[in-house]
């Protein structure tokens, strides 16, 4: 084999390397971005002057806005479920209820982003993505839920097997509705001030423990 033939294959690692190099350079300036401006604000001309690169280059890696975010989305994801897991590996078997409620609202309550992410998943991101993104993005969430799940079954000895994986997709229905109310309209805000309309005040963290132990605990009676 001559030289240029060798200098080919590492040629291509290079420019594999530089392209997914510069693929994260794109997600951390969205992610950046997002987590001072709501997501209808944010432009991929906005995202582009935070890389310091052209628009158009960042449209040579991603297809719209929400193709960026559904990549984000899954790297956020990864994240939680790693400290999720590690967490979850540490508990007693069989744990207590609320010390796994405890291990997931702790870690929700660290990443406020992250639930506003997951808000705007099924409604926004997947609506406005293509069919191999978004499968892309299931697949790799499909292998996290069934690991983080089996972790679930293993700490509650009331699941049954694939009752975890589901547990953890009825516990992100709670996240993305709480999340909806919580972050209230400027208006709705300005309304509860008065008295009589407090009770659209509504505290995440304290909202999703109290839901998520009444989840389980009914789960653990039936």
């Amino acid at each position: 084999m001559t030289t240029s033939q060798l200098s080919k294959p590492l040629k291509r690692a290079r420019q594999n390397a530089q392209k997914l190099e510069r693929r994260q350079v794109i997600l951390d300036a969205a992610w950046r971005a997002f987590q001072s401006s709501s997501y209808s604000e944010l432009t991929v001309a906005r995202i582009a002057r935070e890389t310091g690169l052209a628009k158009g280059t960042v449209f040579l890696y991603f297809r719209t806005k929400e193709e960026i975010f559904l990549e984000v989305t899954g790297q956020q994801l990864a994240e939680w479920f790693d400290m999720v897991d590690g967490r979850l590996t540490q508990l007693p078997v069989p744990a207590e209820t609320e010390d796994v409620v405890e291990v997931i609202a702790d870690s929700l309550q660290k990443r406020a982003y992250f639930t506003r992410l997951l808000a705007i998943l099924s409604t926004v991101l997947e609506q406005n993505a293509n069919y191999d993104a978004v499968l892309r993005f299931k697949q790799l969430l499909l292998i996290r839920l069934s690991h983080s799940g089996a972790l679930m079954e293993r700490a509650l000895d009331f699941l049954r097997p694939g009752e975890g994986a589901h547990l953890l997709m009825q516990l992100e229905a709670i996240v993305i509705g709480l999340r909806h109310l919580a972050d209230a309209a400027p208006v709705v805000r300005q309304l509860m001030t008065l008295d009589d309309m407090r009770a659209f005040d509504v505290d995440f963290d304290r909202e999703f423990r109290q839901l998520a132990l009444a989840l389980l605990n009914g789960m653990n009676r039936v």
